[in-house]
């Protein structure tokens, strides 16, 4: 189970990196031509950056979020990172959500009961 985590890290690692790159290389090729569209004003470069921006922190906020609530939940979060981040129009979250809904976690045990939490599964058994 440790090295399949390892290698989903690794994808996602990897996938972001390509995505970053060929973002990056688009920038490259495509920075004479913005100049020349945006020569006179500056304005809709500044109002397109900030979208740009501003989707990118949404997008790490999301994965923080994804990261942090599936590995509480000991659910897989670097695949549910990648299908998060990388299925577009939100659509990978949705599935995260209703994935998450299903997952069952059961309430602690309460002090004065008799009750145990198993610490594989987290179901409530009788000793």
């Amino acid at each position: 189970m440790k090295n399949r985590i390892g290698l989903e890290k690794w994808i996602f690692c990897l996938l972001t990196a390509i995505v970053v790159l060929g973002f990056g290389a688009f920038f490259v090729v495509m920075a004479p031509s913005i100049k020349e569209v945006f020569e006179d004003d500056y304005g809709w470069l500044t109002v397109i950056a900030g979208l740009m921006l501003l989707y990118l922190a949404l997008n790490v906020l999301i994965a923080v979020f994804i990261y942090k609530d599936a590995s509480r939940r000991k659910m897989n979060p670097w695949l549910w990172m990648l299908a998060v981040i990388y299925i577009p129009n939100f659509i990978g979250l949705l599935l995260y959500l209703f994935a998450r809904r299903r997952q069952h976690t059961a309430a602690p045990a309460d002090p004065g009961s008799n009750l145990v939490q198993c610490p594989h599964c987290g179901n409530l058994i009788h000793p």
